[in-house]
């Protein structure tokens, strides 16, 4: 007897938040895990038309809350040592990646830029939570490493658009309109919240929805991926969340209780296990060896340089992956620049670096300047 693919998900998206909650693990994991699975052994997953869009509504909505939780204040506070820091861990990593990727298993430039980008990002989830365990965050310690992670993710975002970007008459029009309504929107958007903030209808999170399927799409037809004009709209709106705490929460409580669920449920299903073989493993295992390995050492010494902080602990905070390293390999495939096997080599990559930097924070204390 087959499985229905929506009973399935439905059961499998309560299991693998248990299992995440109970084994005190991040809950993509499980959920990656639990997808793999899923799609392994439910026939026609992939096809279930709600399951596909609630996925793809997911990046949207985690690429614009990526773009959100910058906070270009803490970045401006101690802006030398982050940008240097951010700088220096995702630029390392990405050019030894692309090196390795085009010159030792001659991928194509584009192909190899992009698994440089995608493996060698930082989440900065992760990373504030991290903080937030050791009671960093209110210190100048902290403020440096989540301004370095801010960095990492736009600097990532600037160099998925430049590997995605089909760039036409199509793209200079778009930009001509969403430019000028980038600039308008955080003044819009503070006149909406104020004038509407507390209704039943719950009218600040629609505008905020329409503002982010309206540029998506738009931006579909223009040559520029969606998931990239909901970064930067999630940035441009980021000072919001300052003044307007309750919407943040309300859009933590949307995004990460549903829809980023699905959307690694979605990621692990679409990796096809049987394509895993021992050649597959053994270029996961380079690649990964060769990333962690060079983003390890550029932050640490790095932060050495700019800062008085531990740099051991910052080489492994900052190697701390999940959610943007998933979107490119998702953005890739999609497209297809990626094929099944460069895929899962991603995918494995990042839920690699997820346990190896848990299993190593819990092992550092850090010591810093307070």
């Amino acid at each position: 007897m087959s499985l229905d693919p929506s009973l399935s998900v439905a059961v499998v998206l309560i299991a693998a938040g248990v299992l995440a909650l109970e084994f005190r693990i991040s809950g993509a994991v499980t959920e990656i895990f639990a997808g793999m699975l899923l799609g392994f052994f439910v026939q026609g997953l992939i096809a279930v038309e709600w399951f596909n869009f609630l996925a793809h509504f997911g990046i949207l909505a985690l690429m614009f809350m990526a773009g959100f939780e910058v906070d270009v204040n803490r970045i401006r506070a101690t802006w030398k040592a982050s940008v240097g820091i951010g700088m220096a861990s995702l630029l390392v990593p990405v050019a030894g990646l692309f090196a390795v990727c085009h010159y030792l298993l001659s991928l194509p430039p584009k192909v190899s830029l992009l698994m440089g980008v995608g493996l060698s990002t930082t989440s900065l989830a992760l990373t504030y939570q991290s903080l937030k365990d050791r009671n960093l965050l209110g210190q100048q310690s902290g403020a440096t490493l989540m301004g370095a992670a801010s960095v990492v993710d736009v600097l990532s975002m600037v160099l998925l658009a430049a590997t995605l970007g089909n760039v036409g008459w199509g793209t200079a029009v778009f930009l001509a309109f969403v430019i000028p309504t980038l600039i308008g929107l955080p003044r819009l958007s503070r006149w909406v919240l104020r004038r509407y903030r507390g209704n039943a209808v719950e009218f600040e999170m629609r505008f905020l929805l329409m503002v982010l399927l309206g540029l998506g799409f738009l931006s579909g037809h223009a040559g520029i991926h969606p998931a990239i004009v909901a970064f930067t709209v999630g940035l441009v709106l980021g000072e919001l969340a300052v003044d307007h705490e309750e919407l943040e929460v309300k859009l933590r409580g949307i995004v990460f209780s549903l829809l980023a669920p699905i959307f690694f449920l979605h990621a692990g299903a679409q990796m096809n296990l049987r394509v895993i073989d021992l050649k597959v493993a053994g270029v996961a295992a380079l690649l990964f060896a060769v990333v962690y390995g060079l983003k390890y050492l550029a932050a640490r010494v790095a932060t050495r340089l700019l800062t008085s902080l531990n740099g051991h602990f910052a080489g492994v905070l900052l190697n701390y992956q999940l959610t943007f390293g998933i979107i490119a390999a998702s953005v890739g495939l999609q497209e297809g620049f990626l094929d099944q096997k460069l895929y899962s080599v991603i995918l494995m990559g990042v839920v690699a670096s997820i346990v190896l930097s848990m299993y190593l924070l819990q092992e550092v204390q850090a010591e810093v300047d307070r």
